[in-house]
């Protein structure tokens, strides 16, 4: 999705932003982890242990939160970059456009997301000075690599976007319209499958509503649930993106 599409986020206000990027818990956002239940069906996994493990993953994370929310942001925020760069599949550059989602928050909207910060880390977050370093380590692979003139300008857009628009209509526009997009055509979501999805996508919405009495926030709620997913929703993606090719002669979804 090209990034001139993120441009009217510029002008979208605090209340609007939050309110989308907590309406892509029912759109977009939570279903493309929760299309997992399809992918270990197309790669015949047994459903009950692979629920199972999924679900183990999920609570030793959200024990992390509780027990240590500092760490938990720091391991939500390298899971997410690995995650998401992974899934752009634009090599190094699409770490970049994903560190530049995650990171610029911290160097350009620190006081727009201390709320957040506040009720899900107790207030920790990264210095700027770290969160620059890390962007600007992002930026020089990339350019090691030569990105082509377009992509590499479509993620100069895309850091402006990030720059000048709030860190919760960013996070949302790139959530929304590249990861979750991206992931749904790779798995390749068809007709009555979506009953399935939405089915796991009920699930993450129970998870982050018994996470809201004890974070008192909405959105931290939210992302403690998409916190606790990640891990088991990376891994499971790395089987897909890591299973033996059809012949291209074969109809079969996803890349």
């Amino acid at each position: 999705m090209p990034s001139l599409y993120l441009l009217p986020l510029l002008f979208l206000p605090e209340a609007w932003a939050l309110g989308l990027l907590l309406l892509s818990a029912l759109f977009l956002g939570m279903p493309h982890g929760a299309a997992d239940l399809l992918v270990a069906r197309r790669l015949g996994l047994p459903l009950l242990p692979f629920l199972a493990l999924y679900l183990g993953l999920a609570g030793l994370l959200l024990a992390l939160l509780f027990l240590k929310p500092p760490l938990a942001l720091l391991l939500f925020l390298a899971m997410a970059l690995f995650h998401w760069g992974r899934v752009e599949g634009k090599g190094a550059l699409g770490y970049l456009r994903a560190g530049t989602v995650l990171l610029f928050p911290f160097l350009f909207h620190r006081e727009a997301i201390l709320p957040f910060l506040q009720a899900f880390a107790g207030g920790f977050g990264l210095p700027p000075w770290v969160a620059g370093s890390l962007w600007a380590l992002l930026l020089l692979l990339a350019l090691r690599e030569r990105p082509g003139p377009k992509a590499f300008r479509d993620s100069l857009l895309l850091a402006l976007v990030a720059a000048l628009a709030h860190p919760y209509a960013t996070l949302a526009g790139y959530f929304l319209l590249q990861h979750s997009l991206d992931s749904l055509r790779l798995v390749g979501v068809r007709g009555r499958e979506w009953l399935l999805v939405y089915a796991g996508t009920l699930g993450g919405l129970l998870l982050a509503l018994l996470l809201y009495p004890r974070l008192q926030d909405p959105l931290a709620a939210y992302m403690g649930a998409i916190f606790a997913l990640t891990l088991p929703h990376l891994l499971t993606m790395e089987l897909w993106l890591g299973r033996p090719r059809l012949p291209a002669r074969w109809p079969g979804p996803g890349r």
